[in-house]
């Protein structure tokens, strides 16, 4: 069985991994396709992508 993780709220801004400022808001587009919804995740200050997300339609 998997030892579960502790989580934390914290009170502090995420900083951006390429261009290191702060995110305070993240931008996004969505990606459609035949079965899924997909959405990409943005810095809005240096525009490079943060992640992806996946939602059915």
């Amino acid at each position: 069985m998997a030892e579960k993780i502790p989580q934390t709220q914290v009170d502090y801004a995420p900083v951006c991994p390429h261009c290191e400022k702060e995110i305070h808001e993240v931008h996004w587009r969505q990606m459609r396709t035949m079965l899924l919804r997909e959405y990409l995740f943005t810095c809005p200050h240096c525009r490079k992508v943060l992640g992806v997300g996946v939602g059915a339609h």
